[in-house]
């Protein structure tokens, strides 16, 4: 809202208030700084028109203050909030919003995001919680919100945040408009100095908030699983849905007694061993407890603990709701009867074993993840093994047989029914192989084979040198560089051992899988997002029955079919976060201010993978919330189906009934609706 003084005290009487001083108001031309080949334009009723065909870096729109000196105050409200309107009539928009205080030369920038997808024509309202330092910095020695300086805004900027898609006609078509602080900011959350600690009660939640699920008592926990038993019994699986969750209302296809990928109307479904479609719909890691809390300070907890303890605050509460310590069978009744209940029919990544063996919900297992013991390449950091160790192919080329002979699962798996398939490995890293080859010692075996294709194409030292650059007196010599060539020539070579590398890698995992369980999926290595290069996408498709991908995103509807060369792809993470319910941070995804905005933001990326013809399902990250701390690596977001104690969000869980009820009708329609229905 930028006009009048007359409108802005109208917007102040319903809640809403300008976001920049009056003398910077309204916005000018000059304050849209389109980027990356982005057109935005301004009309005089404020609405910025934002076009771009292009997803690459910084594409959108950053809007500046009046004066390059000047900074926005937005320390007036609790919310920043902007309406968009997608104007596609064709194309699902995903579109984050930034800002941010500090700068990089006083060392203090921080900035926070947030996101929406949106269906064509659909408006919905872009909102991000303002974290005020003034209000929410925690004391020294303590921990908390990440905080801006909200009196100091540098800009709000409008991108697509971590690109994937290829240049195509408008990406992002949109309207920004109604540009407004909502709500006043809550001065009562501040807490000062020693009165902070401690800020984490018995049950692992935030001390210094309220919440309507927060648990006061060990009798509260008792009371809402009874109630929630309750619920789950009078709300069993979709109607249409068979024993695996595939689709019995739909056509009967070949019934093989196990998952297979087949296409049907010229879009890729997974078919269950019933002989019927299946889109998996899958939460990863389902477990009773995960990322226990590694006690730092001892004056952060309400719970008498020492520096160094790791306490695993979700298992205490489960002890406690279940009325006893050995409650695990109890848990994974229940676990099932929720999946059901949401409408969810797999379980993704790293679920829990006791959970699998059940022989309820259709599953995925993970074989392995990067090892540091063996086929590494040495005193390298490099997340990857070294495939042309013969380790490697003894170790991987084997894995199911091995895993079998020492884990109950994974012996289950091999005739199991309910086992939809296999991954191997979880986001490594692709991009660095060539790197770490030409820098490997002379005897490692990665570099070994290079040389070994060098020499047959080259046949001798100085015919490398003439196409290199280089001067190498012997092959010994040029073993034992460690530098890369700058010409065309390496790096025609190097690129077409990368290929051979990342081939011989799928060759050796599938083998891993399919020597003895021929029946079952190989679902890849879980790379990281869309954005690989050609020789990873032409590997995986040549060796996995499905593809896997992890993408933190807001839509994946416009992601590049022709990367996966005919083969389906499965999304094996993304996630969508708020801050909420006393949690510090809301996740690589954050959307909007509330936990509807967080169901629509799921509702939203299920119905673009839905109608995208090569999308097999989708699997969120992950069961429950992180821990308020952090988990080993920080990362500490409000991400779950379930909360700390177990509680779980209902408006989330509502949202995803809703897709599995509707998705498999919704899939073959094949066109994006305004509801899933």
């Amino acid at each position: 809202m930028y006009l009048s003084c007359k409108k802005m005290l109208a917007a102040l009487a319903v809640g809403t208030t300008a976001w920049m001083s009056a003398d910077n108001l309204p916005l000018t031309p000059a304050q849209l700084e389109a980027r990356y080949k982005s057109k935005a334009t301004l009309n005089e009723q404020q609405t910025v028109t934002l076009r771009s065909d292009s997803a690459e870096w910084n594409a959108g729109v950053k809007l500046n203050p009046a004066d390059k000196t000047a900074k926005w105050d937005m320390s007036n409200g609790k919310f920043l909030a902007i309406d968009v309107k997608n104007l596609s009539d064709t194309r699902q928009l995903r579109l984050t919003m930034h800002i941010s205080s500090g700068s990089k030369e006083t060392k203090d920038l921080k900035e926070i995001n947030t996101g929406i997808g949106l269906n064509p024509g659909e408006t919905g309202t872009m909102r991000i919680f303002l974290p005020h330092q003034s209000i929410y910095q925690a004391p020294e020695g303590g921990h908390g919100i990440k905080t801006l300086d909200t009196q100091k805004i540098n800009a709000v900027e409008f991108q697509m945040q971590w690109p994937f898609e290829p240049e195509m006609k408008d990406l992002i078509y949109c309207q920004l408009s109604n540009f407004r602080l909502e709500g006043a900011p809550d001065a009562g959350a501040k807490v000062s100095g020693d009165a902070y600690f401690p800020f984490i009660d018995q049950y692992g939640q935030y001390i210094h908030a309220d919440w309507p699920e927060k648990i006061k008592s060990d009798d509260q926990l008792r009371d809402n699983h009874i109630r929630e038993l309750a619920e789950l019994k009078a709300a069993p699986a979709p109607a249409d849905w068979d024993q695996y969750g595939g689709w019995q209302a739909g056509p009967q296809l070949e019934a093989t007694g196990s998952f297979r990928t087949e296409k049907y109307q010229e879009k890729w479904f997974l078919v269950d061993p019933a002989g019927r479609l299946f889109w998996s719909v899958g939460i990863d890691v389902v477990r009773n407890n995960t990322d226990s809390t590694n006690v730092k300070d001892s004056k952060w907890f309400a719970k008498q603990v020492k520096k160094g303890d790791i306490v695993p605050f979700t298992d205490l509460n489960l002890q406690k709701k279940y009325g006893k310590k050995d409650y695990l069978a109890d848990f994974y009744d229940v676990t099932n009867l929720r999946l059901k209940a949401w409408g969810v029919n797999t379980v993704g990544a790293w679920g829990a074993p006791e959970l699998m063996l059940t022989g309820k919900t259709p599953y995925t297992l993970v074989l392995i993840e990067f090892d540091k013991k063996f086929a590494t390449f040495a005193k390298s950091s490099l997340k990857f093994h070294d495939v042309f160790d013969p380790v490697f192919e003894e170790k991987m080329g084997n894995i199911l047989r091995d895993r079998a002979a020492v884990d109950p699962v994974a012996a289950k798996s091999i005739n199991d029914p309910m086992c939809i398939g296999y991954f191997i490995d979880n986001e490594l890293k692709f991009n660095d192989i060539t790197k770490e080859v030409i820098k490997a010692q002379p005897t490692q075996p990665a570099k070994v084979e290079f040389f070994k294709d060098l020499k047959a194409k080259y046949q001798s030292a100085d015919k490398l040198n003439e196409a290199w650059k280089t001067q190498f007196n012997t092959w010994d010599d040029a073993l034992a560089s460690d530098k890369a060539a700058d010409t065309e020539a390496y790096k025609t070579d190097m690129n077409a051992f990368f290929a051979k590398f990342v081939d011989r890698y799928y060759e050796i995992c599938k083998q891993g899988i399919k020597k003895t369980a021929p029946h079952r999926l190989y679902l890849g290595c879980r790379m990281v997002g869309f954005r690989q290069s050609k020789p990873v996408w032409e590997a995986a498709a040549k060796h996995c029955d499905v593809i896997s991908v992890n993408a933190y995103t807001y839509s994946i509807a416009n992601c590049d079919t022709k990367n996966f060369y005919g083969k389906p792809v499965i999304l094996g993470e993304f996630h969508f976060g708020v801050i909420e319910r006393g949690m510090f941070s809301a996740s690589l995804c954050p959307a909007g201010a509330a936990q509807s905005d967080r169901a629509a933001a799921y509702t939203r990326l299920a119905q673009g993978a839905l109608v995208n013809p090569s999308l097999v399902g989708i699997h969120y990250f992950q069961y429950r919330d992180q821990p308020l701390t952090g988990r080993w690596d920080g990362e500490g977001y409000q991400i779950g189906f379930v909360d700390v104690a177990d509680t779980p969000y209902p408006e989330l869980t509502k949202a995803v009934r809703e897709v599995g009820e509707n998705m498999y009708q919704y899939r073959l329609d094949g066109k994006l609706k305004p509801n899933m229905k």
